[in-house]
């Protein structure tokens, strides 16, 4: 065969092959496969760069069995109630029930915003108030409508944590059922 023959023969083959090829419809599936790895690692590196995490510290309910009187306790002296100190976030603003009864509310600013001042400065004078037995009372319930913003829940619980002095006022916080 001479040189020309060959090349004709190689360009028939190949030409059948190509053929062949387009016949059985087979695609060549690595490239696609390399550009959708590629694409799920972007969104996930993307995705997890984008999402701020955050801690709040908070309580969760415990169940124990009651004990009996201490030893040294008096068993006359009648226990003073617990507090049983509800937060509850609105729409209108801030109220708040203990086990005495519910105190008038603490609406929200001209503005809008919510009176996260007058909150603490309520919660002061329910600590300080030595008729209720709140001194050293450390424990408060949380609730919030499901409308409320997540600022507006954390700006809430620091309210509730701390005066502006930074003495601390009821730093275990339990939310209630129903906020997820």
């Amino acid at each position: 065969m001479t040189r020309g023959q060959v090349r004709a023969t190689m360009r028939r083959m190949r030409a059948h092959n190509e053929e062949a090829e387009e016949e059985t419809g087979e695609l060549n599936l690595v490239p696609y496969m390399d550009i959708v790895t590629n694409i799920i690692i972007f969104l996930l590196a993307s995705v997890v760069n984008q999402i701020p995490l955050g801690n709040v510290n908070v309580t969760i309910p415990t169940l124990s069995q009651g004990g009996g009187p201490a030893e040294n306790e008096d068993p006359e002296k009648p226990e003073a109630p617990p507090l049983n100190l509800t937060i509850t976030v609105g729409g209108s603003g801030f109220t708040l029930a203990a086990s005495g009864g519910v105190l008038p509310p603490i609406p929200k600013l001209p503005n809008g915003g919510y009176d996260f001042k007058g909150l603490t400065a309520k919660l002061v004078e329910i600590k300080n108030d030595p008729n209720n037995n709140a001194q050293g009372e450390t424990k408060a319930n949380f609730n919030a409508d499901a409308t409320i913003p997540y600022q507006t829940v954390v700006e809430t619980l620091d309210a509730m944590r701390e005066d502006e002095k930074g003495k601390m006022l009821f730093p275990d916080v339990s939310f209630a059922a129903g906020i997820l």
